[in-house]
């Protein structure tokens, strides 16, 4: 198959990350991959995975003039590659590649992909696109598919639910051994270490994760809270505020931005998302499951259908600190808990969120949208 994928964004983001690994993984399995992409993080992630791209077309904007250069680029390229498939991923001018392959490239399948948090607008505009320049939607989890099927008024059959991947080789078990996080915070061998990777945004509940430690007050192991990600609208300066203010700044270790994830996770002992929203994908519970760590969760976006509660980790509602307190508490006094769970998170891994069956599941959904074309 021939693909264009087209990720109109400069930032890296969850849905960046889909973009960028799935066309990886078509490309790994013999298809043809264009990337229309904007210079930014996105692309050097791109330009790591050895992916083709052009990176001339403007979409991520509001200038009039640069949507005309994008749509004589766009007519330029589908007439020159050809696609089978044209899927753009984000928001913004999702809707310009399927108007102009209407036009250009009638022959090509418009396969939407919504992997974002927000679900569709409900304005008559939106709903007109999606019917006229679209043919199909791939999203990424079955709460999306449910919104689009109420607000967009699509079918069932024309809404396929592909969950994204891990690099169950590049996030293995293994990491434990080899590790060396520990021994850089000074860390005990029985410390119980839980760790949370997300960016510092209100919606990512940090303030919930802090309350739900303090909580705690005496326990067989000692335990600490690594905070991992980049700041956004908050700072670490915050937390260290937070924590100092709630009397736990000793439990809490500040690890910032990092570029070596599976060191730093394969050191952990239990991974925590304490978001009160987003989690369209939540690339992080799969990263700690794959290292083969359970997972306490609040139950918002596609998280209670990749976590089943007591299965691969704890599931709790968003917001609540004493309940997310409680799983911290059950979980960091039952090593033998902690390993099982961690054992049936990295087989769910493997059997459904690996790198393999992301691919195999998109191609097949590509596979069948052009069938009809082709009889």
């Amino acid at each position: 198959m021939k693909i264009i994928q087209i990720l109109n964004t400069h930032h890296w983001s969850a849905a960046a990350n889909y973009c960028i690994t799935i066309s990886s993984e078509l490309m790994r399995r013999g298809h043809e991959i264009l990337l229309l992409t904007e210079p930014g993080k996105a692309l050097e992630k791109a330009k790591q995975a050895g992916l083709r791209y052009d990176d001339s077309i403007r979409l991520n904007h509001r200038n009039p003039l640069l949507f005309v250069d994008a749509i004589k680029s766009m007519k330029r390229i589908f007439r020159t590659f050809k696609p089978d498939i044209i899927s753009p991923h984000m928001n913004e001018a999702a809707w310009l590649p399927g108007m102009i392959a209407r036009r250009t490239f009638p022959q090509a399948v418009i396969a939407r992909i919504r992997t974002e948090y927000d679900p569709p607008k409900k304005h008559f505009i939106n709903r007109y696109v999606h019917h006229a320049w679209i043919d199909h939607l791939v999203v990424g989890s079955q709460l999306h598919k449910r919104l689009c099927q109420d607000i967009l008024d699509y079918q069932p059959d024309k809404i396929s639910v592909v969950y994204g991947g891990v690099d169950s080789s590049l996030y293995n078990p293994g990491l434990r051994q080899s590790s060396d996080f520990r021994n850089e915070i000074g860390a005990a061998g029985n410390d119980v270490l839980i760790g949370l990777l997300a960016r510092l945004d209100p919606v990512k509940g940090h303030e919930f994760a802090l309350e739900a430690l303090s909580r705690i007050s005496s326990l067989p192991a000692p335990f600490r809270l690594v905070i991992i990600g980049y700041e956004a609208e908050r700072n670490y300066a915050w937390i260290k505020q937070q924590a100092a203010a709630m009397g736990i700044q000793d439990r809490v270790y500040c690890a910032g931005f990092r570029n070596d994830l599976p060191n730093v996770l394969g050191a952990l002992d239990i991974g925590l998302i304490s978001s009160v929203g987003s989690e369209a994908n939540s690339r992080a519970s799969l990263e700690f499951m794959a290292c083969g760590k359970p997972v306490i969760a609040t139950s918002v976006g596609v998280i209670p259908e990749i976590i089943q509660n007591n299965e691969q980790g704890l599931i709790v509602p968003p917001a609540d600190s004493e309940q997310l307190g409680k799983a911290m508490e059950k979980l960091i006094a039952n090593p033998v808990l902690r390993l099982n769970m961690g054992k049936a998170a990295r087989q769910k891994v493997l059997d459904n969120f690996s790198l393999e069956k992301f691919g195999s599941v998109m191609e097949s959904v590509y596979a069948k949208l052009l069938r009809p074309s082709q009889n």
